[in-house]
């Protein structure tokens, strides 16, 4: 009896981790799945719940590059082949060529580099390679050929690298402040910040008229120069996903993953 149901168990663990409902359909409002890695189920408890941008943080770790948010027990961590490129790789061949069964949505990968750089991207550029029929190519921030996967690096940035490349498998996610630098400009799609940075709203009763105002005003200027924007360490509750809505941010940042998709389904 135990035999059988352990073996019932890995039955039930290896279509679980590498099978996506063909039924969920990619969300129409646009949830970033924040520090997905640290969900119980990493990628597929965002692709179950229709999200379009994956948040992973890498460590440069003897050659690999090692998911993990802190620089701790690193040996003992999983890869980004072995988390995230392999398991997508089986969901795209399972659904013809695509994340989701019948939409051609990129899925974003914002992997955010804890490492340094140029380094962190040699290495990235290397594994990518053996996923080249995945990854969407870029020449600085226009796509040149569009595939499953949307690659966008954060954190520790190869601005210098990708500045240089005539095509590259990656554009980057800048700060806010950032949006002024034409040279940055060049090669980001997207720019995040700290909520706090700019706001004090709790997410709390009616956010104040001049922070509506600021939140307004970054959101503006964003799509003036034809970039995403998003904020994290936001306060994670419906009423400040509505106020970011309605404010037109591209990226609602989130942990909560399923109560978010429930509050999009009923928008």
């Amino acid at each position: 009896m135990l035999r059988i149901s352990f073996l019932v168990l890995v039955i039930y663990t290896f279509f679980t981790f590498t099978k996506v409902d063909a039924q969920v359909a990619p969300l129409l409002l646009r949830g970033h799945a924040h520090n997905d890695y640290t969900h119980a189920r990493p990628l597929f408890q965002a692709l179950e719940n229709g999200y379009t941008s994956i948040e992973i943080d890498v460590f440069l770790h003897k050659g690999k590059l090692i998911v993990s948010h802190i620089p701790v027990g690193l040996d003992l961590k999983k890869t980004i082949e072995q988390l995230y490129l392999e398991p997508i790789k089986k969901v795209i061949t399972q659904n013809g060529g695509t994340v989701y069964k019948g939409f051609d949505t990129p899925v974003i990968f914002m992997i955010d580099f804890k490492t340094d750089g140029t380094e962190t991207y040699e290495q990235l550029k290397k594994i990518l390679k053996n996923y080249e029929n995945l990854i969407t190519v870029y020449r600085h921030d226009s796509v040149i050929g569009q595939r499953a996967i949307n690659i966008l690096i954060s954190g520790s940035s190869p601005q210098s690298a990708l500045l240089k490349e005539d095509s590259s498998v990656a554009t980057l996610d800048g700060n806010i402040q950032s949006m002024s630098d034409n040279n940055a400009s060049k090669v980001c799609t997207r720019y995040s910040s700290a909520w706090e940075s700019y706001f004090s709203w709790i997410g709390i009763g009616t956010m104040p008229a001049c922070q509506k105002a600021k939140l307004d005003s970054l959101v503006t200027a964003s799509h003036e120069i034809n970039k995403q924007i998003r904020f994290y360490h936001i306060p994670d509750n419906p009423k400040t996903w509505k106020v970011l809505l309605d404010a037109k941010v591209d990226w609602i940042n989130t942990n909560k993953l399923v109560a978010f998709r429930k509050f999009c389904l009923k928008k």
